[in-house]
């Protein structure tokens, strides 16, 4: 799959790119705020989206954007996962830290999701009910 990475902590940042690039997905661009990922969202098919970035919380909005203008499935990433429950932009939410295996679940679910599959989540996954 091909992901977009938006997160504004530049090590968490690289931590993520390093993490999908393991697990064999290419990283189409890093962002930090919002006029950054819309600037590198070209080819994306997955963004992971912290929702507090450096230009405040438009984690959500970008999301919004991603999905409705460039049909990105987006999975939050973020310590407040109450922030975004209501959200109908992501199918769901990491609760930072997380590890490599929360970030491989919440990929093949956000790509099961992307293909239509209807799958169930995996636990480690918040999901985001009016998403589903």
């Amino acid at each position: 799959m091909r992901v977009l990475v938006v997160e504004d902590e530049f090590l968490l940042a690289m931590n993520l790119e390093n993490m999908l690039s393991e697990l064999g997905h290419e990283v189409v661009g890093l962002a930090s705020n919002k006029q950054e990922a819309l600037e590198v969202v070209d080819g994306a098919e997955i963004a992971f989206v912290d929702v507090r970035l450096s230009d405040g919380v438009t984690g959500p909005e970008i999301a919004e954007t991603l999905k409705a203008r460039h049909g990105v499935t987006v999975v939050f990433t973020t310590g407040n996962p109450e922030m975004v429950l209501e959200s109908r932009a992501g199918v769901g939410v990491v609760k930072k830290p997380y590890s490599d295996s929360i970030i491989r679940g919440a990929l093949s679910y956000a790509a099961a999701r992307r293909q239509g599959r209807h799958v169930p989540a995996p636990a480690m996954l918040t999901r985001i009910p009016v998403a589903i």
